[in-house]
C-alpha cells in the first residue's frame, strides 16, 4: 500500500482506515510512503509500526489522486509497478469524471472508491474494474478530553462541523452551516452552541476571515482552526451532541460517518457520497437543488453541478433536534446500529481480501511467488 502514511487529511486518514482493516483481518500489507511533498500536515504516526520494509507483493494499492500519480509514480519507482496488478483509490466530489484525469486511468489497473456515487462517475469514464468497499471505522483511542478543554459548556446543546480548507470552502460550505445555527436560533438564547473546528486556514486567510467574520456576530458560535492529534478530534465529536454538513458534495463524508458511529445525530446534505451510508431513518436530510459550480469554486469544475442544500430546512432540523431529544436520541441509535453494520472494519476488509484474493490465484496477472494470502490460512 503507497500512500500518504502520516497524513493528517482525508486521503491520508482513508489509506489507514483500509490499512487496520486489512491487517484487522490476519491480511499481510507493506505499507510505503510515497514521500510527495503535499499542503498538509503529516504528523499521524499511529502506523509507523508498519511503514517501510519490502514491498514485495503482487498487488498495489495506491492512494494518490490522478493529478500526483506521475510524481508519484517517479517516486515509487516504475520497476514497483511492473508485472504487478495496481488497484489506485481515488476522491472525487463532483458529478462526472475530470477528462483532465483520464491519462492516469492508464496507468492503473483498477479503481478502489468507498461509495457508489463515485463508483458510478468513475464506471462511466473508463471500462476497469471499480471495486466498492465503503471506508471501515476501526475504533480509535478517545484522548479523554473534555467539554471546557475545547471551550464548550457543559449545559449546551453543541453542534459540530468540520472542515479542511484544502477541500475548498465552498464544497464543505460551513457559512451555510452558521447561517442555518442562527436561523434556528435568532434569539441568542443560550442554551446552545455550534464549534466550527477546520485545519488549513492559515493557507487561507481570506477565507478564514470571512469565516470569522461571520461567526463574530454570534457569541455561540467558536471558530478553532488547528490541526489537532486524531484521538483529541475523537474527543471533540464525543463531546458535540450533533454534528452538521451542509456540503455541496462529498466523496464519502468521513467525520459524518464518524459522529454517526458514536449514535450522534447528523445533519446532512441530501446529496453525494454520504448516501452511502445515509437514510431518511438514521440521519437528518436535508432538502437541496442542483445548481452550477461557479468558476474558481473547485478544480475540474466546467460543466459540472453540485448540491445547494436549504439552509432553512436545515435550521428546522437543528430546533427539532434541541427541542426533541427523543427525536435526537432515537435519530442517534438507528444512526450507531446502521452504521457499525454497513462499515464494520471485518465485512469492508472481507470485500477487499475477495477481490484480492480472486487477482492472486489468476497467474497472468499476479506472479504466485509473491501472491497474498490471509496468514489464518495454510
Amino acid at each position: 500500500m503507497y500512500g500518504y502514511a502520516r497524513g493528517q487529511f482525508g486521503l491520508g486518514e482513508s489509506a489507514r482506515l483500509y490499512v487496520r482493516a486489512l491487517l484487522g483481518e490476519g491480511y499481510p500489507v507493506a505499507l510505503q510512503d510515497v514521500g510527495l511533498n503535499v499542503a498538509h500536515s503529516m504528523g499521524d504516526r499511529s502506523l509507523d509500526a508498519h511503514l517501510g520494509g519490502d514491498a514485495n507483493y503482487g498487488i498495489n494499492l495506491i492512494f494518490v489522486n490522478p493529478d500526483y500519480m506521475d510524481a508519484a509514480i517517479a517516486k515509487i519507482g516504475r520497476e514497483n509497478f511492473a508485472r504487478r496488478h495496481t488497484i489506485a483509490c481515488w476522491l472525487w466530489e463532483l458529478d462526472s469524471f475530470p477528462s483532465e484525469w483520464l491519462p492516469a486511468l492508464a496507468q492503473v489497473d483498477e479503481i478502489l472508491v468507498s461509495s457508489r456515487f463515485v463508483r458510478d462517475l468513475v464506471a462511466k469514464a473508463t471500462d476497469k474494474p471499480v471495486l466498492l468497499a465503503p471506508l471501515p471505522l476501526s475504533p480509535i483511542l478517545d484522548s479523554g478530553l473534555q467539554r471546557r478543554d475545547f471551550g464548550l459548556r457543559e449545559d449546551a446543546f453543541v453542534f459540530l462541523a468540520t472542515f479542511d480548507y484544502n477541500s475548498s470552502l465552498a464544497r464543505k460550505n460551513p457559512l451555510a452551516v452558521i447561517d442555518a445555527f442562527r436561523r434556528a436560533f435568532p434569539d441568542k438564547e443560550g442554551g446552545v452552541q455550534l464549534l466550527v473546528k477546520s485545519i488549513n486556514g492559515n493557507r487561507y486567510s481570506e477565507a478564514l476571515s470571512g469565516v470569522l467574520r461571520a461567526a463574530a456576530a454570534d457569541g455561540r458560535i467558536i471558530v478553532r482552526d488547528e490541526v489537532i492529534e486524531r484521538s483529541h478530534l475523537q474527543a471533540l465529536q464525543r463531546c458535540a451532541d450533533a454534528y452538521v454538513s451542509l456540503h455541496r458534495s462529498e466523496g464519502f463524508g468521513l467525520g459524518m460517518a464518524e459522529c454517526m458511529r458514536m449514535g450522534k445525530p447528523v445533519i446532512a446534505t441530501g446529496w453525494s457520497g454520504n448516501m452511502e451510508y445515509m437514510t431518511p431513518e438514521n440521519a437528518c436530510l436535508v432538502d437541496f437543488t442542483m445548481v452550477d459550480v461557479a468558476e474558481g469554486e473547485y478544480i475540474h469544475s466546467t460543466g459540472r453541478q453540485w448540491a445547494e442544500p436549504d439552509n432553512a430546512h436545515a435550521a428546522r432540523y437543528m430546533r427539532r433536534l434541541v427541542d426533541d431529544r427523543v427525536y435526537a436520541a432515537a435519530i442517534g441509535a438507528r444512526a450507531a446500529s446502521d452504521v457499525a453494520a454497513k462499515l464494520s472494519p471485518s465485512a469492508v476488509a472481507s470485500t477487499i481480501i475477495d477481490r484480492l484474493e480472486s487477482l492472486a490465484a489468476e497467474s497472468a496477472v499476479v506472479n504466485p511467488a509473491t501472491a497474498v494470502r490471509r496468514t489464518d490460512q495454510p
